[in-house]
């Protein structure tokens, strides 16, 4: 009698008790204890409302963290938002960043690794569930620094109405630089003046680099655990993407709208362009512009030179964990990230946006309902990413000056544009990436 009335005494204990001592670093979390996060995210227009959704159904399974959930402007204004609120002491819990940021945030000084916090409270996150390419990216010497979110590829969008009354197969999009022109050609002598179309970024530049298997940054492409040193992306491999591109331009082949998001899709939802290079994230906004016109698209990859052997490399965004929290924030933000990353809102998120989920599992659920069968073009940016070799070049490249090294470039393109040699644009881009790596590189060491 008395063994059963202490084994009930026991049980009645534990039951009032505040959550249980973690056992990785002996953390001690009240896990019902009401906690207070911020969140703040570079997602606009309707993706804000879907992220807040996602975020409503967390809190009400958590119903004592509250989520005060901002979008914060661009990638570059919410980074640098993040920064000074750090310097205040008043950093977000959580914030997105894009994936060329990873270098540069892993050295910061302002975040806490992410399987460095899962671990603290003996969570275990199921990195095999993960695609390798997404979770590849923010992996760096062994560790994840970081929750992938919002993962794409580029992709090329093309008016299939378009391409049939040019006596083009609107089944069939052109997959390389040739075959591009030709379509290029063929549509511009039934009519359409300037057939082509995508915004001044680099990111494409990039990608048809790593299409190549070439690297971006030595060192690995910025992988071999050592800081990069060196540009390598005016080498053969990014001349001949500019070659092309800027020859399209120079031909009359293809409309020059400048750099953001807005204008290449403007012109192609309106039917001023036929074809598009794109964020495989438009996949719903483009459907819609063409469906409005009566026009039917597809997708594709993105075009690649004849004989190229490599892939493309995950671009979007991730959500890093700020270091200067409580013990019961730190643990309120790894749920609700952990949250995000699961199967239910990485679909909703799919469905809502083109932005393929971060998890295989999430795909599995994806073909079994017949999702992919109703919705084709959803299925392109998938395909895309699992016939690309996993190499350390389609891993993405690393360098702590990424985004500049960015407007670097786009202003080399510019220059094309206005008539200088690619080479030597692309050279003159290189001296300067190089110049700021190693000022990056010795505040860092």
């Amino acid at each position: 009698m008395k063994k059963s009335c202490l084994i009930a005494m026991i049980l009645f204990v534990a039951m009032i008790l505040p959550t249980a001592l973690f056992a990785a670093g002996n953390v001690e979390v009240d896990e019902s204890a009401d906690v207070n996060i911020e969140f703040w995210h570079a997602m606009s227009g309707e993706r804000v409302e879907l992220i807040q959704g996602i975020v409503d159904k967390f809190m009400a399974e958590n119903p004592n963290i509250k989520v005060d959930v901002q979008y914060t402007g661009s990638y570059n204004d919410t980074l640098n938002k993040v920064k000074s609120a750090y310097k205040a002491g008043n950093a977000p819990d959580i914030f997105h960043s894009y994936e060329i940021g990873t270098l540069g945030l892993i050295n910061s000084g302002i975040i806490s690794p992410l399987d460095e916090i899962a671990g603290k409270f003996n969570r275990k996150i199921p990195w095999d569930d993960f695609f390798t390419p997404v979770q590849s990216y923010y992996k760096y010497k062994g560790v994840h620094y970081s929750m992938p979110f919002n993962s794409s590829t580029p992709l090329i969008f093309y008016n299939k109405t378009f391409f049939a009354k040019a006596g083009l197969d609107p089944e069939n999009p052109p997959k390389t630089y040739s075959e591009i022109r030709e379509a290029a050609v063929a549509l511009q002598a039934a009519g359409y003046k300037t057939p082509l179309t995508w915004n001044l970024h680099s990111w494409y530049f990039e990608q048809m680099i790593c299409l190549q298997d070439e690297p971006f940054v030595n060192e690995k492409n910025g992988r071999s655990g050592e800081l990069p040193t060196e540009a390598v992306f005016n080498g053969e491999a990014g001349q001949k993407v500019l070659e092309w591109w800027v020859g399209l331009e120079k031909d009359g082949l293809f409309l020059d709208v400048g750099p953001g998001w807005s204008n290449h899709r403007a012109a192609f939802g309106s039917g001023e362009v036929a074809l598009t290079m794109s964020s495989s994230s438009d996949v719903n906004t483009l459907t819609a512009a063409l469906k409005e016109k009566g026009w039917e698209m597809g997708t594709g990859y993105i075009p690649r030179p004849e004989g190229a052997k490599g892939g493309v490399a995950i671009g979007g965004g991730s959500l890093w964990l700020t270091n200067s929290h409580t013990t019961e924030e730190e643990l309120a933000a790894l749920k609700l990230i952990t949250f995000i990353s699961e199967d239910e809102a990485q679909i909703a998120w799919h469905k809502g946006t083109g932005y393929f989920p971060v998890r295989k599992t999430a795909m599995d659920q994806l073909e079994s309902e017949g999702w992919f069968d109703e919705n084709p073009n959803f299925l392109t940016a998938f395909n895309q990413l699992l016939d690309s070799p996993e190499t350390l070049n389609t891993a993405g490249g690393l360098l702590g000056i990424f985004p500049e090294a960015r407007e670097l470039i786009q202003s080399a393109i510019q220059e094309m544009y206005a008539g200088k040699p690619v080479k030597e644009a692309l050279d003159e881009a290189a001296a300067k990436v190089n110049a700021s790596m190693t000022e990056w590189n010795e505040v860092i060491q």
